[in-house]
């Protein structure tokens, strides 16, 4: 036990050595649900086979870092002991389990973080509670356990250590297939006796890992050329007994910037506000012009009614932060299409507010 603990503490001072690393600029936290089944093995008093039981889990977890993360986890359903009598003779209860795990992404700890690798590997540690109920198998052979063990009845609860390894082989943005490896230490509680050694239950897992709020990095801006000037038409030379210099001002050029969101969200970022700082800067240096600010949602993702919403608000938060920015709201247009226009081939660039001054 103090081994593992020592390793589970050098792997943390590792990861805090190196999290400065992993961490990106384009990193936002989200949570995930995993949804996890397969088979338990409690280390007994016979062949391992004869022990076998089925296992399922539940997760919720909170990614707030690339490498870190945590989770809150029930995992339970079956036990099996034995009891060697000549024969052995094998009982089932069972059982559940509540713990609080801190895991930590291998592959972002060493590799730096990456929103589409394939495999993530991880591995985690936890505390907490064991509840064992159901142990009437167990009491029915009572009189055949030795002397100097006795079974509690009715039901137990034990603390509980954790220790485990996990992959997650991602399937979509939001989707990963999960495979876990796990082992719980435990009192001799948990399989009905009233004893003083550690038992063990290891578990072998698969399933799903969901993940809610997880955004893609933002894709590079698009540059759009802005149209041609205008011809300047030279004026014809009055009849001036001296002829003096014409100074031809240049005409003002539409400009456009384009205003990119995270999926399903209407903040702005610090590397889109700066394009808003360029609108206002050509609004305060042309007072006679005026700016049309368009709001979209990508069709890909989405109901139409929540990506209406998406590009109302999207459309009037700029415009919130050009009237912040001292430009009087009567030179603002506010318009917004949802998905029912998509004005570009990408859909990560169509969650968009598009800023068009002239």
């Amino acid at each position: 036990m103090k081994r593992i603990i020592a390793i589970l503490a050098s792997v943390v001072l590792i990861a805090s050595l190196s999290v400065a690393n992993a961490q990106k600029k384009d990193f936002d936290p989200y949570w995930f649900l995993q949804l996890q089944a397969g088979a338990a093995e409690t280390i007994g008093e016979t062949n391992w086979t004869d022990l076998l039981s089925p296992a399922a889990a539940a997760s919720l977890g909170y990614q707030f870092s690339p490498v870190f993360a945590a989770r809150l986890n029930v995992n339970g359903w079956q036990g099996k002991g034995a009891i060697n009598t000549g024969s052995a003779q094998v009982y089932k209860y069972n059982f559940v389990e509540g713990a609080v795990d801190l895991m930590a992404d291998l592959a972002s700890l060493f590799a730096g973080y990456k929103f589409d690798r394939t495999i993530n590997p991880y591995i985690f540690g936890g505390v907490g509670a064991n509840y064992a109920f159901g142990n009437d198998e167990a009491n029915a052979l009572k009189a055949k356990f030795p002397a100097e063990n006795y079974l509690w009845d009715g039901s137990s609860i034990s603390p509980a250590l954790r220790a485990g390894l996990g992959f997650n082989v991602r399937l979509s943005d939001a989707v990963a297939l999960n495979l876990e490896g796990n082992t719980s230490f435990i009192n001799d509680h948990f399989n009905s006796k009233v004893g003083s050694k550690a038992d063990f239950q290891i578990r072998a897992l698969a399933g799903l890992t969901f993940s809610f709020g997880k955004a893609k990095p933002a894709p590079a801006p698009v540059v759009v050329p802005a149209p041609a000037p205008a011809p300047v038409r030279e004026p014809e030379p009055a009849p001036v007994v001296k002829e003096e210099p014409v100074i031809v001002e240049p005409a003002f050029e539409s400009l456009q910037r384009n205003i990119l969101f995270v999926i399903n969200k209407w903040d702005i970022r610090p590397s889109e506000q700066l394009k808003i700082d360029e609108v206002v800067a050509a609004l305060k240096d042309n007072p006679d012009t005026k700016v049309r600010i368009s709001g979209y949602a990508d069709k890909a993702t989405g109901t139409a009614k929540r990506n209406q919403f998406l590009s109302e608000k999207r459309s009037e938060i700029v415009a919130q932060a050009i009237v912040d920015a001292g430009i009087d709201k009567d030179r603002i247009i506010t318009e917004y299409f949802g998905d029912t226009v998509n004005p570009f081939e990408t859909p990560e660039l169509n969650r968009v507010a598009v800023c068009l001054v002239k």
